[in-house]
């Protein structure tokens, strides 16, 4: 049983956060949960306008009057992702801004993130340059964060064939 996972962040520096997680699920279906900034304390304060109007489209004031609590999406992402084998992302960055999120609420996740490129060539020496052309094939990512999650598991589906 696998997912993918995307996240859409602040900006990307080492000083931005998560602000979106998007994932699917092994029968297709999805999420995307919007997380308010200001429920992970003073520490979340970097901002790109850069990354706001070029990139994910989503202002700061949308997180913060309709985002989930930084503890509220933890748990939720425990209790869905937890049970399952693989959960799949396709950038270093997710695996950063994981971090940061549980970090914020003080959790560990009930699950593993796996980069997939790394995945791919040891369990199936597949070269990460294939799953990218795969990628590339279903069109541009529009950095919503379920949308590019279901373009990562349409893509991984389409190099193998994971269980689940």
């Amino acid at each position: 049983m696998w997912a993918t996972l995307d996240f859409e962040a602040s900006g990307l520096s080492d000083q931005s956060y998560p602000i979106e997680v998007g994932y699917v699920l092994p029968d297709g279906s999805g999420q995307s949960i919007l997380i308010n900034p200001l429920t992970a304390g003073d520490v979340w304060q970097f901002w790109d306008s850069y990354a706001e109007q070029r990139i994910h489209r989503i202002p700061r004031s949308e997180l913060e009057q309709h985002g989930m609590q930084v503890l509220e999406v933890c748990q939720h992402l425990n209790s869905v992702l937890g049970p399952l084998d693989y959960v799949f992302c396709d950038s270093q960055w997710d695996l950063f801004w994981l971090g940061r999120l549980y970090h914020a609420a003080h959790m560990r996740p009930s699950f593993t993130l796996t980069e997939i490129g790394h995945w791919l060539q040891q369990e199936n020496g597949i070269e990460r340059a294939r799953f990218q052309r795969a990628l590339e094939e279903l069109g541009p990512a529009r950095h919503r964060a379920m949308h590019d999650a279901r373009q990562i598991y349409q893509a991984i589906s389409s190099l193998v064939n994971i269980p689940g």
